[in-house]
């Protein structure tokens, strides 16, 4: 961080202290995320009766996000606590300790247990559900829904994907039109699904695990949407951090019957979208972009590639 982000963090943290009516900070200091945080600046600060509390400013969100966590809170989801925002992407958080999922993969100290209960962290916020097609984001002051057929939206997401597979992967021609055929198969099944509340911004960064709890972090983006959608995300993100995909502990924390093709069916679906989109080469012309975080994209980018070609071998499972 620049030393005017670092005055300016200071500043805005100031004022969303006094607008909480918390203590004044006895320091402060910007986080160093190690490249990780491609949305946020993160300043924390230690307060004079001892709380931290963390200082999120989006480089992407506006408004306030006050009435979105209120929304949250009240359905029974557990988030953070917010102190105060502003309506220019800044709000004041409390400090929760402890590690990101990802570092405890990376250390290896992410066990059974704190498998099971990230498992039950996920099915907490599933568990607000919404009638059948209904999907949209959790605005900052409202809840937009409108109906959509997910087998639709699966079939547009394999359609929207085709000129990639042919320019960059053509060997995939006929793995597409499987599971295309699956998806239409099993039609009836997919629109059983209740939609919920979805985090929104899944991934093994925005999860901080302790000794005893498993907690979601960074809830910029909520919105409503089909479960198997937000859990093929994170199956795909615990792929990226060296894993096969979560384990059988996440599941027993989860609690819910998943039936492992249709998790399948979406991970194919989500992995050939994502590598079709614009991120790729938005982040490859973006000159802010840390060095960690470059590194760590381009990492994900070539595992996401090598995992795309084995998806003839994995159509066994949607057979």
């Amino acid at each position: 961080m620049t030393e005017r982000a670092t005055n300016d963090a200071q500043e805005v943290l100031r004022r969303l202290i006094a607008a909480a009516g918390l203590p004044p900070p006895v320091s402060v200091r910007p986080v160093d995320d190690g490249g990780n945080g491609l949305d946020n600046r993160l300043t924390t600060a230690e307060l004079a009766d001892g709380r931290l509390v963390v200082l999120r400013q989006s480089r992407m969100a506006s408004g306030s996000p006050r009435r979105r966590i209120e929304f949250l809170r009240a359905n029974g989801i557990t988030t953070p606590q917010q102190h105060a925002s502003d309506d220019e992407g800044a709000a004041l958080w409390e400090y929760i300790p402890g590690r990101t999922l990802a570092e405890a993969v990376a250390a290896g100290t992410a066990d059974a247990t704190v498998w099971r209960r990230t498992g039950a962290a996920l099915a907490e916020v599933h568990s607000v559900r919404f009638p059948r097609s209904l999907e949209g984001a959790i605005e900052t002051d409202s809840l937009p829904l409108r109906a959509v057929d997910p087998v639709e939206r699966l079939h547009e997401g394999l359609a929207t994907s085709g000129a990639w597979v042919e320019q960059h992967r053509p060997h995939l021609r006929a793995a597409l039109g499987q599971v295309s055929r699956f998806i239409t198969d099993r039609a009836n099944e997919i629109r059983a699904e209740r939609p919920s509340v979805l985090h929104g911004d899944i991934n093994l960064l925005n999860i901080i695990v302790t000794d005893d709890s498993a907690q979601l972090i960074d809830w910029d983006f909520p919105r409503v949407g089909q479960p198997l959608a937000e859990l093929s995300a994170l199956d795909e993100h615990a792929y990226l951090h060296g894993l096969d995909g979560l384990p059988s502990a996440f599941f027993e924390g989860y609690g819910q019957p998943v039936p492992g093709d249709l998790l399948l069916a979406y991970r194919i679906v989500g992995c050939l979208g994502w590598l079709a989109s614009d991120d790729w080469t938005e982040w490859d012309a973006d000159s802010g972009l840390p060095d960690a975080a470059r590194s760590r994209l381009n990492r994900w980018h070539q595992r996401l590639l090598d995992w795309c070609d084995r998806i003839p071998d994995l159509m066994t499972a949607l057979r």
